[in-house]
């Protein structure tokens, strides 16, 4: 009898495994799929948003600036998802993520646009994740999980430019 109940345990915490990696690979994959159109539409709104800096010399309306926060944005993405399902913060060591401060500086990006553009894409980030994944009561506690782990990464990353 208690080896079947040892059973039981085990198969019910291998299904509630299961159950947690799908709806995390579900938000994952749909972020990554979204990543571009999250990027442009963060940056888009930085501008929109700071009308005044694309008067000043320090603007990000130079193709070359708006192709770097484009390109950065969706990198950011892929990193924060992929510290989503591996939770290797080492990461942030390993990568250009250290770099993107120095990079902005010698582009001449102020860094409060960057930072902003990376508070946007975290929110948009947020908003794919409670929009793909079906809400259950289980599934209520797998959402709260990944948005705090979402926020901290975005945090971590928002501290890299400042």
């Amino acid at each position: 009898m208690k080896l079947s109940n040892l059973v039981d345990k085990n198969f019910e915490n291998i299904q509630e495994f299961v159950n947690t990696a799908n709806s995390r690979l579900d938000a994952i994959i749909s972020i990554t799929n979204n990543s571009h159109a999250i990027a442009a539409d963060a940056v888009t709104a930085m501008i929109c948003e700071n009308q005044d800096s694309l008067n000043s010399k320090n603007s990000v309306n130079t193709t070359n600036k708006m192709s770097v926060c484009l390109r950065d944005g969706e990198i950011i993405i892929r990193y924060v998802t992929y510290l989503l399902i591996t939770n290797d913060e080492s990461i942030f060591e390993k990568s250009c993520l250290k770099d993107l401060k120095n990079t902005y500086i010698s582009l001449g990006v102020p860094l409060e646009n960057a930072i902003r553009v990376v508070e946007l894409i975290r929110d948009s980030t947020i908003s794919d994740i409670k929009t793909t994944i079906n809400l259950t009561n289980h599934n209520k506690h797998i959402m709260s999980d990944l948005i705090d782990e979402t926020k901290i990464y975005f945090e971590k990353i928002i501290n890299l430019l400042m």
